[in-house]
């Protein structure tokens, strides 16, 4: 297979999840390319628009891609694919996605997305990202839960364009069941259900996690925010850099999206190394608590960690 080399590739771009349309001139003008936005069969999206907003925000900006990311259901189908026929009808770019049912719709009505394969925790090698464009997918997001030694080796061998995360909140599980709600009925209890108002932490951990419930199931985001604005040089080799606005307020949403463009941009003109140490101070007043997630740890699996902390759930 032909590799495309870093320098044939597209620079590096900025993707963003759209969390209120009042400001899609305003990211436009930093210099947003994608817009990504939550639909009525989309997961993981709490601010979800209908088809009425999507055409409309389709009319305003260059590329919109919409999430049909959830796990279906059989009962699911006859409605799936009449949504993604509307989306076909509305010109949406792209749909990103995890379940090959949606692929195997777009497939069957030759539509013309770019599909995007978007898993959450599964592309972790370049082998199945490249096998896997056989079958329709035209890119991909690089898993987060590997290292970035990791991540750099896959964009080096996948012939794709890739997505990987810039900014923001981490996914850590999604569940079908109303976790929350369940909870609530068993300890007859009330818990907050407002966007980003509750949060848990996992037993005996300091590590403080958002947690929601829709009507497709519960999530839990890390608390902490992943950034990545002083490792342009490193990344600049990947198609798109995402930032995820999900629980920032505007105002954090709008000072991140730009302190990342406006680095994106000085890395074009050459002069990002000295606006990325003034840059950095702002982002951590305005955007935190911030960590790297899984950027600088090796991915190791020992057995005897498993045995001990099968051991130690045991003996609680």
């Amino acid at each position: 297979m032909d590799y495309v080399s870093s320098q044939e590739r597209i620079k590096m771009k900025i993707a963003i999840n759209l969390n209120d349309r009042g400001y899609i001139h305003d990211y436009m003008d930093m210099g947003v390319s994608l817009f990504m936005v939550g639909g009525d069969y989309s997961v993981l999206t709490p601010i979800k628009y209908s088809l009425n907003d999507i055409k409309e925000i389709k009319e305003q900006v260059k590329e919109i891609y919409v999430y049909v990311n959830a796990m279906y259901d059989e009962h699911d189908l006859e409605g799936l694919k009449e949504y993604i026929e509307a989306l076909h009808q509305i010109g949406v770019d792209g749909l990103i996605f995890q379940d090959f049912g949606v692929l195997n719709i777009v497939n069957h009505h030759h539509y013309g997305f770019k599909m995007i394969y978007h898993p959450l925790t599964l592309n972790t090698n370049s082998s199945t990202l490249n096998t896997l464009k056989q079958y329709g997918i035209t890119g991909a997001f690089v898993s987060k839960e590997i290292s970035l030694k990791e991540q750099l080796e896959i964009r080096k061998n996948c012939d794709m364009p890739l997505f990987v995360l810039g900014h923001g909140v981490q996914y850590m599980m999604m569940s079908k069941r109303h976790l929350i709600s369940n909870y609530e009925q068993a300890s007859q209890s009330t818990l907050s259900h407002e966007m980003g108002a509750l949060t848990i932490n996992p037993r005996g951990q300091d590590f403080p996690c958002h947690i929601y419930e829709t009507e497709r199931g519960t999530a839990v985001f890390s608390k902490n925010k992943l950034y990545t604005l002083d490792l342009f040089h490193t990344l600049q080799d990947f198609d798109y850099l995402y930032i995820e606005t999900m629980f920032m307020d505007q105002r954090e949403a709008i000072e991140v999206i730009s302190m990342y463009c406006d680095c994106l941009h000085a890395l074009e003109k050459g002069t990002y190394d000295k606006e990325v140490k003034e840059y950095l101070p702002l982002l951590r007043n305005v955007s935190k608590p911030l960590d790297r997630g899984f950027l600088y740890d090796d991915t190791i699996y020992r057995i005897e960690d498993v045995k001990r902390r099968d051991n130690d759930a045991a003996n609680q």
